[in-house]
């Protein structure tokens, strides 16, 4: 299946890249080619307006779960989450612009403590994925949706003007960007474990969803076969805490949310 991400972009959402992308300019033309690009992605926009209806009703999966309430009054009930609008939706695919040309990766999204996103990371010429990296703020390259965020358009003069990317803290050059100390990598999240207070696994994080600039669901499979089959269910981000074990990372139950996984996991596999 081919996921496309592509959204219009707001002119004020545009005016959040100019601060970032100002680093990493060294003369008066190199800031000139910026504004250049920041006007070129504006008329881009306009046009994409007109394709985004056509575009949003492209075949997409359908994530079927069943939402696991967070207090003893709330009822588990089933949800439906757009795949288009989650990581591993976002993630490893190509960005598109205005005429349907890939002109970028994404491939990875950074949260902070609290499930904000904070930044996205693309890689340019995709190439062997041998690209330049970049990095973006969130709140300036994506939009939030009524049923979820899409990442918007980008052009290859911005991500070439952009400050390059780098994962391993860089000594001396103030041009690249890091991860903030508070950060979290969603690929990262993405391979972890939902465990419960002992620190043991519960289930397998399959996926993240996001709206309004937050991660909204955390979506989780377990009772699977040789990786197959299996429940699926979710929880409200916010309701889990990442605990680091090593380099890996998890999502850790409070007692009462562990009980009612556990009880659903019961339910269910009987």
């Amino acid at each position: 299946m081919k996921n496309k991400i592509l959204a219009t972009v707001s002119i004020f959402a545009l005016m959040g890249i100019i601060p970032a992308m100002a680093e990493t300019l060294k003369s008066q033309s190199q800031i000139s080619a910026e504004t250049s690009a920041i006007d070129s992605l504006s008329q881009d926009s306009k046009k994409a307006m007109e394709n985004i209806k056509t575009d949003a009703v492209e075949a997409y999966e359908e994530i079927k779960a069943t939402l696991i309430g967070n207090e003893k009054d709330e009822k588990n009930a089933p949800v439906v989450i757009d795949s288009r609008r989650t990581a591993r939706g976002m993630i490893g695919h190509d960005i598109y612009n205005e005429k349907n040309e890939s002109v970028a990766k994404l491939t990875d999204i950074i949260l902070d403590k609290d499930g904000k996103a904070i930044m996205i990371v693309v890689v340019g010429d995709k190439f062997l994925g041998m690209g330049k990296q970049a990095a973006f703020d969130y709140d300036s390259v994506v939009r939030g949706e009524e049923d979820g965020d899409v990442i918007m358009p980008l052009t290859e003069k911005i991500i070439e003007n952009a400050a390059p990317f780098s994962y391993d803290k860089v000594d001396g050059d103030k041009r690249v960007r890091v991860v903030p100390n508070n950060g979290y990598r969603v690929s990262v999240l993405l391979d972890g474990k939902l465990v419960n207070q002992k620190n043991e696994t519960v289930a397998d994080i399959e996926n993240i969803s996001f709206k309004n600039g937050m991660a909204d669901k955390l979506i989780f499979g377990f009772d699977k076969t040789l990786g197959f089959g299996g429940q699926r269910a979710a929880l409200n981000y916010n309701s889990t805490t990442i605990v680091r074990d090593g380099e890996a990372l998890h999502f850790q139950l409070n007692n009462e949310n562990e009980d009612r996984v556990n009880s659903y996991k019961e339910t269910t596999m009987q």
